[in-house]
């Protein structure tokens, strides 16, 4: 089982090894296999792509990303930071045409309107991640709610079992009108991700509420 200094260290390693993060800014703490992120970073991508780098090392249990966005030197005038929101979401053939309106105050953007499906709010979102400029994102777009088949949960678990990445052993899955929700335990962050992203992706389901705790392996 990992000590607290070389979980620290492995996280850092993890941080330095990804070729797409800036970690130069960033400091690493660790307590009982749970990390803290603190620091700054020069996007908004790079601070959710810590996240998910700090979970995919054995041993962490939980991940406090508190990074702060802004790059050094540099500021970005919040009307070209939604103009280029609007271009990457108009070019996204995840997202409806038109369905998804922009607005940015000092480069927090809030996205709003309504889709038909949860992966194409999901596809918004990760659109305008990476622009340059954002500090931060609130995605307010609205699931419109559709009939959810009686068996959905079955379907789901069918779905999870398909997934190689996805141990569905200690997942339950139940609902409420279009509502999921997830219980139970998995082995990995990036087990739990899968098991929601497969959820999301059933007919009628406008949320998925994760109450899935990760509990890694000591093998």
């Amino acid at each position: 089982m990992h000590k607290p200094k070389n979980l620290e260290k492995d996280v850092q390693d993890e941080l330095d090894w990804d070729p797409l993060l800036d970690d130069k800014r960033i400091s690493v703490s660790v307590g009982d296999g749970r990390v803290t992120l603190t620091g700054a970073v020069d996007t908004y991508f790079d601070r959710l792509r810590a996240s998910t780098d700090a979970w995919t090392v054995r041993g962490v249990t939980q991940v406090d990303n508190e990074l702060l966005v802004g790059p050094v030197g540099e500021a970005i005038a919040d009307a070209l930071v939604a103009l280029d929101c609007m271009t990457v979401l108009a070019a996204n053939r995840f997202v409806p045409v038109g369905a998804v309106s922009v607005q940015v105050s000092d480069g927090w953007v809030t996205l709003t309107g309504q889709v038909h499906r949860h992966y194409q709010r999901r596809a918004a979102e990760r659109a305008v991640e990476s622009i340059k400029g954002v500090r931060g994102l609130s995605n307010e777009i609205v699931v419109s709610g559709r009939s959810v088949p009686e068996d959905v949960t079955e379907q789901i678990s069918q779905a999870w079992g398909r997934n190689a990445a996805i141990d569905g052993t200690n997942i339950q899955v139940s609902h409420s009108g279009n509502v999921v929700y997830l219980d139970g335990t998995t082995g990995t962050w990036s087990s739990m991700e899968e098991a929601i992203e497969t959820a999301e992706r059933a007919p009628g389901v406008t949320e998925v509420v994760n109450r899935l705790v990760v509990v890694p392996s000591l093998f």
